[in-house]
């Protein structure tokens, strides 16, 4: 018991620690111009942004944080451009610590258990790797386990091919599905492994590996995530130390890093900017692991879908510009198939999903992997914002397996789409 008391202080006081510098950072949530809200992207940490409304013509929500020492100048220059606000979250360390206390209670529930993986809680980038690692033991003839390549601070980054023809059969399409790009986005990790579980384990539907090849990259930059669980729970970036003025500021947003676009946005180009877009193009290791694999099996992608958080969106091409790819019928038609598949299983509370151009939707950006991916020739490529319901961006442990368990919903009608259309 004295063990216990001991080890459940030292765990209060590493929280407290670890979240100190967001104490008395507020949250608040905007509504205004899409054109305004847009041009605050590369000076806020905006946290989110979806529309404010279906029926309100280029009007966005966002969500950002401010710190004490420029709340008040902010708070009047969204006064003087109409920019209406709230405050949702009173200070932000303190959301944080109950976020750790519920992690760490439903860790020890698991442990007691005896349970690997579960969809209650989240994992650190070791014990998914282990995960990986024992679906391929005990599924030898339908997972494979790629090491492309290791993180720039030396983390094996790992995917999976699910495959009943060992990627031998030229004639199957192939989906592509990536998660944490973004390190903060902590549940987009356990949707990826939910689906692998879907996939292979459960094995709920068999015709989606029979006539489908699958490779799932679940944690796509381990430094960073591993960084917001040990000191930065709101780091967005990779941990990459590569570029001038690295020192101070270090890493770059790896969904502005390929190359589509990339160098064309003045926002981007600040090493201090959480959306630094990084030195060159496929600058990462952890993004050119994504660009090789995609290189890979050009000829057979036939879906590209990288999961992020929060908003209740599939958005598609062309972010940069705000025109439709020649297959924009398409790729409306295969998101709003998913999109309320998703819809069907959510909770009474969630908004339903927006399916559509992510520069109409929300506003311009560029080196983009939805957009890259379409460029170089998958037909269906999209960027997933997941649910965050009233927690936001930080989605509780216990609403996880919602979570995961909607979305799956989501890739199935996909995937069959897919099959309709390319199998």
């Amino acid at each position: 018991m004295k063990r216990v008391v001991i080890c459940f202080f030292a765990f209060l006081a590493l929280a407290y620690g670890r979240h100190e510098k967001y104490e008395g950072h507020q949250l608040f949530q905007l509504s205004g111009p899409a054109r305004e809200i847009g041009s605050l992207e590369g000076k806020l940490d905006i946290l989110s942004a979806k529309p404010a409304a279906r029926v309100e013509s280029n009007q966005l929500q966002a969500l950002v944080r401010l710190s004490p020492e420029v709340k008040q100048q902010w708070l009047r220059y969204f006064d003087e451009r109409q920019i209406t606000y709230k405050k949702v979250v009173d200070n932000l360390a303190e959301a944080f610590r109950d976020e750790d206390s519920q992690i760490e209670a439903a860790r020890e529930s698991a442990k007691r258990s005896g349970r690997n993986i579960g969809w209650d809680t989240y994992y650190r980038h070791q014990e998914i790797n282990d995960h990986l690692d024992a679906l391929a033991a005990q599924y030898p003839n339908l997972v494979t386990v790629i090491n492309p390549a290791l993180s720039y601070e030396g983390r094996q980054i790992k995917y999976v091919r699910i495959s009943t023809t060992r990627f031998e059969d030229l004639r199957k399409p192939v989906i592509i599905i990536d998660a944490m790009v973004h390190a903060r986005e902590w549940v987009t990790t356990p949707v990826a492994l939910y689906i692998i579980n879907q996939l292979v384990v459960d094995a709920v539907d068999s015709q989606l590996t029979q006539d489908i090849d699958w490779i799932i990259i679940p944690l796509a930059n381990p430094d960073g995530y591993e960084y917001t669980h040990d000191e930065d729970r709101l780091w967005r970036k990779t941990r990459s130390k590569s570029h001038p003025g690295s020192d101070q500021c270090p890493g770059v947003d790896g969904n502005r890093n390929f190359d589509h676009y990339w160098g064309t946005s003045e926002s981007s180009a600040n090493p201090c900017s959480i959306i630094y877009e990084g030195p060159s193009a496929f600058s990462e290791p952890e993004i050119r692991v994504i660009r090789d694999v995609v290189n890979q099996h050009l000829e057979r992608a036939a879906m590209y879908i990288s999961l992020h958080s929060y908003g209740n969106m599939f958005l598609y091409a062309w972010g940069n510009n705000g025109t439709l790819p020649s297959n924009g019928l398409a790729l409306h038609l295969a998101g709003v198939t998913m999109a309320t598949a998703i819809d069907s299983l959510a909770l009474d509370n969630a908004p339903r999903y927006v399916v559509g151009n992510a520069a109409q939707v929300l506003y311009f950006t560029s080196g983009t992997s939805r957009d890259w991916t379409r460029a170089v020739g998958i037909p269906l490529t999209y960027t997933l914002e997941l649910p965050g319901y009233e927690y936001l961006f930080e989605v509780p442990a216990q609403y996880v397996e919602q979570i995961v368990k909607e979305t799956w919903a989501g890739i199935a009608a996909g995937a069959h789409y897919v099959r309709s259309i390319f199998g």
